[in-house]
Parts: C-alpha cells; structure tokens; sequence
C-alpha cells in the first residue's frame, strides 16, 4: 500500500491519515466532557454519519450519559436503547468504547450521507477510533479527577481559614454550606444536628426550604448515616436524590451534611464521596474546636465567679459585718466621744466597702477575668465585618500584666479609633496589630496596606484623641508611611513601674 512519510518517523499509508487526524482532535482536549464530544464528531467525520451517540455505562452496565453529534438527546436515547449489545442486525454502525479492558460506553453513528450505506473500510475506523480513543479517555478522567481533588482542596482550605480566624461559628457553617453548593452543583445544602430530642436545621443554603420540610420522613435515614459513617443516598423524584453525609464529632452533637441532588449519578460517584467525607471531616473539627471553646469558656467562668464570690465575701462582707458591730458598740456606748468616733470609722469602711464592689461591678462589665489580649483580640474579630477580613493580631511579652488599669482602657479606644480610621478611609486589604510590652513600656502599633497617607491626609488620620491619650500618659503617637507604601500608626506608653 502507498504511503507517505513522516519526519523522523515510518512510512504512513493514505488511508490511515484521517483516523490519525481524528486521534489528535480528540486529544487535543484535556476535559473529559470536551474529549467525548471529539470522539463523537471525529467518528461522524470519519464514516460520513449524519449523526452520532457515545452512550456511556455505570457499574451496572446501564445507560448513564449519552453524547450527540447532529440528533436530539430524544433519538440519541432511542438509538442507544434499541441498539445495545445483542442488538439487531440492521442496527446503526458502532463499537464499544474501553478503558483498561473496562467497557466505558458504546458508539453509534447512522445514516451515511448521500444515502450510501456504511463500508467495511468505515466499521474499521470506527473500531479503531473506539479503541484508541480509551487512552484518551483515561486521561481526560485522571485531569479531571485532579482538578476535582483540588477544587475540594480549595474549598476546605477556605472554610478552614474562616473557621480558625473568626469568632462566630455561625457564620463560618453558612460559608460552609455555600463552598459545598458551590462545589458540588447541588440545588439545597444544609448542616443538621440531632439536640437529643430532634434533627434540626443549623445552617443552610438560601433555597433549602423544600428540603428542611422533609426532615422528618429523612430522621430514620440521618441515624442511619451517623452509626454506619458513610453518605446514604435517598432517591428523590425523577432523577432527583438526597445525599446524606455523616459528621465525625467527638465533643460536638452528632451531625450530618444534607444535600439535594438534581442528578442522582453524583450521588454514587465513588471520588465524589471520598472528596466529600474528608470535607465533612473539617466540618467535625470546627464543631468539635467551638465546642470545647465554649466549654472551657465556661470553665473559665465559674472559676472567676468562684474568685469574685470569695473576694466579695472576704473583702466586703467581713467589711460590712465589722462596721456593723463597731456601729452597734458606739450607740450601746452611751459615750457622745466614742459614738462620733465610731460613726466616723462606719463611714470609712463604708467607702471602702463601696470602692470594692464598684471595681467588682467594673470587672464583671467589662468581661469576667477578661485579659488585654483576649480583650484585643475580642475587638479585632468584632471589625473583622467592618474591614472585609480579620486583622492580624501579634503581641509579644508580658501584654496582659504590665499596662496600668487606665492606660489599658485608653489602648482599646485608641485600637477601636486606628480600625475605623482603616475602615474609612485605607482601603486596606491586611491589617496587622502588635501588641509589644517590657517592663518600662508599652506599645500598640497598628500596620495596613491601603493607599498611605499622602501629603493632604493631615486631617483625614482621625487619631487626634489617640495623641491626645497618649501625651496624657507620658508617652506618644506617631503616623508615619512605611517604605514599601504601608501605613504604620505607633501609640507608646510607659508601663509606670
């Protein structure tokens, strides 16, 4: 046979150009989607078919995907069904389609152009088509698998992020519930967690209305998913499905994910799955971590109000109960000396007693044994809204224990004045705020990245009290423009020790 060369390579024979250039369309696409296309349109191309179907199977050997070239997806599904294995001897030309000796799918073309009828030449391209195109086929599956496992990578590292820097656990549950809409293509994503009487909806997607209201027909299958650990499909209408994702809590109430599936296929897709029992694993932890916060949060609580119960009874109501006897003892007295003296004692101790409970009543506003550092970073979360992101916070050395009780009030509404004078007017993408203390000073400083301080910003800075406070304490504040175009504000103070 006639042939023609190659550079650097053997002869090629005329006829096998076509199925040649058929093969490097096909590959020339890496999404799966976009090579099953090629593979249909190369074969119409090839054989001169009007039309052309690449029915693809699942694990059952049934139906699951059909492509088509020049038919609608009505005729595509007759063809496929009327012409499968076994399938008669006038049935349309066609070829199994494998991948690792597994049968992907079947190809099928009809109605030869100009009337002909299909040649044997023709069942030999396609034939040959269908077997190369299996290579392809692998490929095309593996990027796309990879391009799943980082997609899902993504998503988790953003909803990680979120659980670990905010404060509200609410919120970052709502931003996990859109990554896992966003991501999978369901139509309803909610997070459902069994309180110890009922399963009931935590967050959810906008549009989750019609699956919340199934929460009772799904209780049965939500226990199911939790004691065995794996998803568990509910099949919906038409091609509809519900896809249970169990939650692996240690601290947390049991949980799962509850998704609503337009297509079913996805629901039974093993990497799908795997992809989204890991996703789940994250969601586990973030309601593991808020709940022992929480916890020891309330530790934490009845530890100081142990501390201030004895402190009250020890500071001020042995206070009280002796001015009262030195009061009674002055008037039991008869001494008109004595009983002035007494009453002048009564009222000291009176004082004293009041200043007690006021600092304790300041205390207790303010937040039970709340650290500058928690206090600060309580601040920080709170204009984590304002800003569009969560300042960074640093501190180094001793910040809860060496700043004066009024200096400590003046650094949280200079912080609170720097981050709204951020908001307003940096257009900052990053804020950090260090906290640095050493036994003789203080210092808050406060770095953004927004658009600097030019020479007409004098007014605009706001921190007129921030100086103000500062120059009342001893000590100074600075706004100045770094060298790589960051805005840096300085407030320093001593310590007084």
């Amino acid at each position: 046979m006639p042939g023609r060369h190659r550079a650097g390579g053997p002869p090629v024979a005329d006829d096998a150009h076509p199925l040649l250039d058929a093969m490097a369309a096909i590959a020339s696409d890496l999404e799966l989607g976009g090579v099953l296309r090629r593979i249909v349109e190369a074969a119409c191309s090839l054989t001169d078919a009007e039309y052309g179907v690449l029915a693809t199977v699942d694990e059952s050997g049934s139906f699951a995907e059909l492509v088509t070239h020049g038919t609608t997806p009505e005729q595509a599904r007759a063809i496929a069904m009327s012409s499968g294995p076994g399938a008669p001897a006038d049935a349309p030309l066609g070829a199994p389609v494998l991948v690792e000796d597994r049968v992907f799918g079947h190809l099928y073309l009809g109605d030869k152009r100009g009337g002909a009828s299909f040649t044997a030449e023709d069942g030999a391209y396609v034939v040959a088509l269908a077997r190369s195109a299996g290579n392809v086929i692998r490929h095309a599956a593996a990027f796309e698998e990879s391009e799943r496992r980082r997609t899902w990578l993504e998503a988790t590292v953003r909803v990680g992020a979120m659980v670990s820097s905010t404060g509200h656990l609410g919120e970052a549950m709502e931003q996990l519930v859109r990554e896992v809409e966003q991501v999978t293509g369901a139509e309803d994503v909610a997070l459902v967690q069994f309180d110890g009487l009922e399963w009931s909806v935590g967050a959810h997607t906008p549009s989750v209305a019609p699956l919340t209201a199934e929460l009772d027909d799904l209780a049965d299958r939500f226990a199911e998913a939790a004691q065995s650990g794996r998803p568990v499909r509910v099949a919906g209408e038409g091609r509809r499905c519900a896809l249970i994702v169990p939650l692996h809590t240690e601290l947390a109430a049991r949980g799962v994910l509850l998704l609503r599936l337009a297509d079913s296929r996805l629901a039974v897709r093993e990497l799908e799955q795997e992809l989204l029992v890991s996703f789940a694993g994250q969601v586990s932890l973030a309601l593991d971590r808020a709940h022992a916060l929480a916890e020891r949060h309330e530790l934490l609580l009845a530890a100081d109000r142990d501390r201030i119960g004895r402190d009250l009874h020890d500071l001020v109501i042995q206070r009280l109960y002796a001015t009262g006897l030195q009061l009674q003892a002055a008037r039991n007295s008869g001494d008109a000396e004595r009983m002035a003296e007494g009453l002048l004692t009564g009222v000291k101790e009176l004082d004293l007693s009041i200043r007690d409970l006021r600092a304790t009543i300041f205390e207790l506003g303010r937040g039970i044994g709340q650290k500058l550092r928690d206090e600060v970073r309580a601040l920080t979360t709170e204009y984590a809204t304002v800003l569009g992101f969560l300042p960074v916070l640093r501190t180094t050395g001793p910040v809860d224990s060496v700043l004066p009780e009024p200096a400590h009030d003046q650094l949280l509404l200079t912080l609170r004045e720097a981050l709204s004078n951020v908001a307003k007017h940096a257009d900052a993408s990053q804020v950090v705020v260090e906290l640095v203390a050493s036994p003789l000073w203080f210092m808050l400083r406060v770095t953004d990245d927004g658009i600097g301080i030019g020479p007409d910003a004098g007014p605009r800075s706001g921190l007129g009290n921030a100086r103000h406070r500062a120059e009342k304490l001893g000590g100074l504040l600075r706004l100045a423009a770094a060298g790589d175009g960051r805005t840096v504000m300085t407030w320093l103070v001593p310590t007084g020790r």
